[in-house]
């Protein structure tokens, strides 16, 4: 009798929990790119990649203060809007072949935190991966923007800088 009591309260749980789960869609994938060609020579050189971000950047009338390597693959950039009012300090952090090709939640929040305690207007966060879906909704309603290499290039291509020119 009592395997009944017990099988029988195990299911009533296991309805209840399902019935209170969240509706919720799973995520949508994330948009890929590939290269037909060669990838780009800024994709995969860092001195190149700084150059990169830092005419990217200044396509948003910001000016370049100075920039530095955290690490191999970590770029900090410091960039100032001289817009009266809406204007000030921006940070970037440019990381170049992220590990897994993906950004996760710490980094992103990471950089949140530091253009908070920078007192920063605002964040740019480029990479050439991709964020992780908790990266992406961990920024929600903050300022910060992230780039993602098919944003990074689509961007590109519209201001008229995909292309490196020749050396």
């Amino acid at each position: 009798m009592a395997i009944f009591v017990i099988t029988f309260a195990a299911f009533t749980i296991g309805i209840i929990l399902i019935v209170s789960l969240k509706k919720v869609s799973p995520p949508l994938p994330q948009e890929q790119i590939h290269f037909d060609t060669d990838t780009p020579k800024y994709l995969v050189d860092q001195t190149a990649f700084k150059e990169k971000c830092v005419e990217f950047l200044e396509k948003f009338n910001l000016e370049y203060v100075h920039s530095v390597w955290a690490n191999d693959h970590e770029l900090e950039i410091a960039m100032n809007d001289e817009t009266p009012v809406v204007g000030g300090t921006y940070l970037a952090l440019c990381i170049i072949d992220p590990p897994g090709q993906t950004v996760n939640a710490i980094t992103v929040k990471g950089f949140l935190d530091t253009v908070k305690g920078e007192g920063a207007s605002r964040g740019i966060f480029i990479t050439t991966g991709y964020f992780s879906d908790e990266a992406i909704r961990s920024i929600d309603e903050e300022p910060v923007e992230l780039v993602d290499i098919v944003s990074f290039v689509s961007y590109l291509k519209r201001f008229g800088i995909y292309e490196t020119p020749p050396s």
